[in-house]
């Protein structure tokens, strides 16, 4: 093989290289804005806690009613905010 052809290809690698730094820095940058924005940390093991108190700070109050309503709906649950909730049970 030619020395022409594996500049080339080592060119092309570097090219490659690049691109995948640079598409991970970014995806890293999105990663690191959603874990502040839910206030989660990633444990050693892996797992997400998320600080569900600086969650309800960082939502408008159109967004906490959002998620209010569909982990209602998502978990059968009823009742005025502050009383005691009402859930749905099925077999």
């Amino acid at each position: 093989m030619s020395e022409q052809m594996w500049m080339e290809r080592a060119q092309s690698a570097e090219a490659k290289l690049t691109t995948c730094q640079q598409n991970q820095d970014r995806i890293k940058e999105k990663h690191r804005g959603l874990m502040e924005t839910l206030g989660a940390k990633e444990r050693s093991d892996g797992s997400i806690d998320i600080d569900f108190d600086a969650l309800a700070q960082r939502l408008s109050i159109e967004h906490a009613l959002e998620l209010r309503a569909a982990i209602d709906q998502h978990h059968r649950i009823s009742g005025a905010p502050g009383a005691k909730p009402r859930i749905s049970v099925t077999a």
